[in-house]
């Protein structure tokens, strides 16, 4: 009888940790895009920019866990190596684009927030 009762707890046990091996970048949840620049925190939209100048920047550090503290030239979405752009006629201290599969996408920058670095 005891040793059904052991049997019984260790084959729970792992039950309970086999279903809770999910990859960790699926527990971790982002409210939006967002990629860092210059000190600065941009909000990564669906919209298309067609207008662009110079390169300003690449991505350096991929991660999707949340965290306040945010590198600068990182992203929770965009992969190392993503290029950064000036976009014609904006302060980039207003907004960037975001080079994503020959598109370039509107970043705009969120007040109050800054990179750790």
């Amino acid at each position: 009888m005891k040793n059904i009762k052991i049997l019984t707890f260790i084959v729970a046990m792992l039950f309970c940790t086999s279903c809770s091996n999910a990859k960790q970048d699926d527990l971790h949840s982002w409210a939006f895009d967002v990629v860092t620049w210059d000190n600065a925190v941009y909000k990564v939209t669906n919209e298309i920019v067609y207008e662009i100048e110079e390169q300003i920047g690449t991505i350096k550090k991929h991660s999707t866990h949340e965290s306040d503290h945010l590198p600068n030239l990182f992203s929770n979405k965009y992969k190392k190596g993503t290029k950064l752009f000036k976009i014609k006629n904006i302060e980039a201290n207003e907004s960037i684009a975001v080079l994503k599969d020959d598109t370039f996408l509107k970043a705009l920058k969120m007040d109050g927030m800054k990179t750790t670095a």
